[in-house]
Parts: C-alpha cells; sequence; structure tokens
C-alpha cells in the first residue's frame, strides 16, 4: 500500500512539472557558478543576478589543509615588503564589478617578529569574498581570481589572474 502512495506522488509530481513546462512556467535554476583548484585552494564562484541587471558573485576560498589562511582583500598589490598576495575578486565578460568587494570574516595582523612585518590576514579556514556586479551584456562571464594561501610556516604557490568560467 504504501509503495502505491508513493507511486500517487511520484506521477502527481511529474504531471505537475511537464504542466508547468507546457504553461511557460520555469522552475527555479541554479546561479551560475565555477571551481578552480589550485595552489592548495578550493575556490567555488558563484553569481546571483536579479532581473534589472544588478547582483553579486560571492567566490568561497577554502584551503584544501587545516591550519592554512588568506591573505586580505585590503593587501596591498605588491603585498608589505614583498610579502603576501592580496585575495582579488574581479569578473570580465558580460559583467563588470560596481562597488568594493567585501569579506565575511574579519581580518587580523599576522606579526612576522623576524622581519618586523604586519600581513593583513583572515583566519585559517575557508573566508568568501563578495563582490557587486551589474549584467552588461548576455554571454560567457568569468570570475577571475588572485590568493595565496599560507600556513605559520609555509606559503602555497600563489595563484595569479586564473579565470572561472561560470555555468
Amino acid at each position: 500500500m504504501a509503495h502505491r502512495a508513493l507511486l500517487s506522488v511520484a506521477v502527481t509530481f511529474a504531471l505537475f512539472a511537464n504542466g508547468c513546462a507546457r504553461l511557460g512556467v520555469s522552475q527555479p535554476s541554479a546561479d551560475p557558478s565555477g571551481r578552480l583548484d589550485d595552489g592548495g585552494v578550493t575556490v567555488v564562484a558563484v553569481l546571483t543576478v536579479e532581473p534589472d541587471g544588478t547582483g553579486h558573485v560571492r567566490a568561497t576560498f577554502s584551503p584544501q589543509k587545516p591550519g592554512y589562511h588568506l591573505y586580505s582583500i585590503d593587501l596591498p598589490p605588491g603585498g608589505v615588503n614583498g610579502l603576501g598576495i592580496p585575495t582579488v575578486v574581479s569578473v570580465r565578460g558580460g559583467l563588470r564589478v560596481t562597488g568594493r568587494p567585501t569579506a565575511d570574516v574579519p581580518v587580523s595582523n599576522l606579526r612576522i617578529e623576524e622581519l618586523g612585518v604586519d600581513l593583513p590576514v583572515y583566519p585559517d579556514g575557508p573566508v568568501t569574498v563578495t563582490v557587486p556586479v551589474r549584467r552588461t551584456r548576455d554571454g560567457r562571464v568569468e570570475v577571475v581570481v588572485t590568493y595565496g594561501a599560507c600556513s605559520l610556516t609555509t606559503c602555497l604557490p600563489p595563484i595569479r589572474d586564473r579565470p572561472i568560467t561560470l555555468t
């Protein structure tokens, strides 16, 4: 009996979904996204755009090993005394950036006593950077990322200007 009830629910759902498609009612679709695994970090980028063309890109940077952090979006392009690589999220294709990026975790200063340097870093673990955008045309869009992950003793190879195609 339970099997028959389950089958009835499945058939009803299929008929409803088919009817919506015939009526031109779109079912929710996933936001365009892409992924990059490089430099010891997994980056997942997701684009959300409103009907008026405004929206945002969220890029989540997740170090693949515990004990690693990323540098702040506010680190100067050349680092501090040549140390560190800023986390950067930009776009190209049918998007343009319309405001400053923000991060979902606070920045702290990592003091390297031997070098007399303070580096702005995020806490160990993932950080999500959100960038406001506007769609400028249809077609292919890419999120372009730059970042470097380090532990207290080791830095992984930095990744510079790597595109992530959103599909």
